[in-house]
């Protein structure tokens, strides 16, 4: 889907939530002002749920203390969807470089990662975990802009309630239903080979269930949930059900 040129306006110092960096001693964690997501499977604290490393980094200058040159805001589409298997040696080997080292020592130390990006942002899912979560991130453009996100990725009940949203909010809420219904395909593998307006994810709150229609009539139902780390971007994570796998982030990684 194609995105605006918004960049990514978060708080300059990193907001480091959940991920173990090898460079900071036991208890010197640093916790930023959003919420980590929490260490349970879906808000139930008898089901312990396995954290999965992902970073969020902004993209467009040369990373501090990295090597290369770093990679520029259009690059975040060019790698959207790609993991370690699909990229060639020398392509890994030239993203790794360009990245910042916290983020590429990861990388270089997992069996599996996976790239989710948009102008301007790079989501890096780390680890065999999750190949059985779906991530999707799309940019909003201003208030000023005319709408990007194609309306006809809703249901009727998505419809008539992004109708009933003031204009200045109604291209947020459009995309952040898309990002959900995104998320939710790539978490069952079906990507977009299921037309989205046949999935209802419209629910009020920033979590919910969306059931993606499976073969022979099965529905799959999968856990949905946005983090909201700027203005300018909707995240959505999707976990099928009843899978205990949470996202463990660090925003703004420099």
């Amino acid at each position: 889907m194609e995105t605006n040129a918004a960049l990514l306006e978060l708080c300059p110092e990193p907001l480091d939530q959940g991920v173990p960096d090898h460079r900071q001693h036991p208890g010197q964690a640093r916790r930023g002002p959003l919420a980590a997501a929490p260490a349970t499977a879906h808000d139930h604290p008898e089901v312990l749920s396995t954290p999965v490393p992902i970073f969020v980094v902004p993209l467009g200058s040369t990373p501090a203390g990295g090597s290369g040159t770093g990679l520029s805001p259009d690059d975040c589409r060019r790698l959207n969807g790609h993991s370690r298997a699909t990229l060639d040696g020398t392509s890994r080997s030239r993203l790794l470089g360009r990245l910042p080292d916290r983020v590429s020592a990861a990388m270089a130390a997992a069996t599996h990662w996976q790239l989710y990006g948009t102008r301007g942002l790079l989501v890096v899912a780390c680890g065999d975990d999750a190949r059985q979560m779906g991530f999707s991130v799309e940019s909003v453009r201003p208030e000023t802009s005319p709408p990007h996100t194609p309306y006809e990725v809703l249901t009727a009940h998505e419809s008539r309630t992004a109708a009933r949203c003031p204009a200045a909010e109604r291209e947020r809420l459009v995309t952040r239903f898309w990002v959900r219904k995104d998320a939710a395909l790539q978490a069952v593998g079906r990507g977009l080979s299921l037309a989205p307006e046949r999935i209802e994810a419209g629910f009020p709150a920033d979590r919910g269930t969306v059931t993606v229609p499976g073969p022979y009539g099965f529905e799959v139902p999968v856990f949905v949930r946005n983090f909201t780390f700027s203005p300018s971007y909707e995240f959505a994570v999707a976990t099928p059900e009843p899978l205990a796998l949470t996202p463990s982030f660090a925003y703004s990684v420099t």
